[in-house]
């Protein structure tokens, strides 16, 4: 009889749920199931990173997902939904594990969780959204280890070559991101350019510099693009002419500034200019021509664009003829590039 009423009993307290919303007791939560530990994405991203339990109870029943691989000699981006995802790809996302792999955990505000490491090897992006609490919703992959590997098995590359090939993938790949994500893309170019010149890329060195200088990649320190720009210009002549305008502006591009470094700025342009550099010589020709750098020397900048014109014709003829419909004679005696200059 006890066991029949307490039958009728739950039968009513159903019923009364569905119609009344009653009978709480009877559909109470598991007292172990996990509870939002934070509506505050900070404090949540915290809590999901070091607890596995919160990891598996706020995942999105299909999580998008974005990944890189290999198509052919070059990176192609995949997505498509899970259901479930690896543990390995929430392992990265313990404090521990994470530390142990030289990887580092960032809270991007307002929903994102970015895992990567310094030298342009791991990047993923973990994006949450918000409705009851937060949740996992998304998983970007943007790793080019796998790919890099698959390209180069038939490959004979020189030092620094591979990185500085993963690095203009980065920064191709980051039309295929979110202006948000894509900051991280451009980081990881940074970093394999940088990896690639630290390994005797002169091309990487000058990459390095120029993305750091174009916004898009975090700043180097001005030390640091001088360093870069003189190793490249070793064996990239013109890359001499980068090294002397940045000597002069340090990369702050306003017209009306004077130059900051005239002496180290003519020194590059020099160098450049005896290496090959007919970009060096045209600016040179503009440099004794204006004044601005040093004073204007119109003899000497006749004799830059004659130069020129021996291996850019239309150009240094521009240059020549420029000077010469200002009274400006050509003086055979003078050179272009002083005696003594860095050769």
């Amino acid at each position: 009889m006890t066991t029949n009423k307490n039958a009728r009993q739950f039968k009513w307290c159903s019923i009364a749920l569905l119609t009344l919303g009653m009978c709480s007791g009877a559909v109470a939560s598991s007292p172990s199931d996990p509870q939002c530990p934070s509506g505050n994405f900070a404090e949540f991203a915290q809590v999901f990173s070091s607890q596995p339990e919160i990891q598996k109870a706020f995942i999105a029943s299909s999580v998008q997902e974005l990944r890189v691989v290999a198509d052919g000699d070059k990176p192609k981006v995949v997505q498509g939904k899970i259901k479930a995802l690896d543990a390995a790809e929430l392992n990265v996302l313990v404090p521990e594990n994470a530390a142990a792999s030289s990887l580092t955990i960032k809270v991007d505000l307002p929903n994102k969780l970015i895992v990567r490491d310094q030298a342009g090897k791991f990047l993923k992006v973990f994006v949450f959204k918000h409705g009851d609490c937060w949740v996992l919703d998304r998983v970007e992959d943007w790793s080019l280890e796998n790919v890099s590997d698959v390209v180069s098995r038939t490959e004979k590359l020189l030092p620094g070559q591979r990185e500085l090939r993963k690095g203009a993938w980065f920064d191709r790949l980051a039309n295929h991101a979110s202006p948000e994500s894509g900051v991280y893309l451009y980081a990881a170019a940074l970093d394999s350019y940088l990896a690639g010149a630290q390994e005797g890329s002169p091309q990487a060195a000058l990459a390095a510099a120029g993305i750091s200088l174009s916004g898009q990649a975090p700043r180097l320190d001005n030390s640091k693009i001088v360093d870069l720009l003189i190793a490249a210009s070793k064996s990239i002549p013109d890359a001499g002419v980068t090294l002397a305008n940045f000597y002069c502006d340090e990369g702050e591009y306003d017209d009306k500034h004077v130059c900051i470094n005239p002496q180290q700025s003519m020194a590059a342009l020099e160098s450049a200019a005896s290496r090959g550099s007919v970009d060096a010589l045209s600016q040179l020709g503009e440099v004794y021509e204006v004044g601005t750098v040093v004073p204007a020397d119109l003899p000497r900048a006749m004799a830059c664009y004659q130069e020129v014109q021996k291996k850019d014709p239309e150009s240094g003829t521009r240059g020549v003829d420029h000077l010469a419909a200002q009274g400006v004679v050509a003086d055979n005696s003078i050179q272009c590039l002083k005696a003594g200059s860095f050769r």
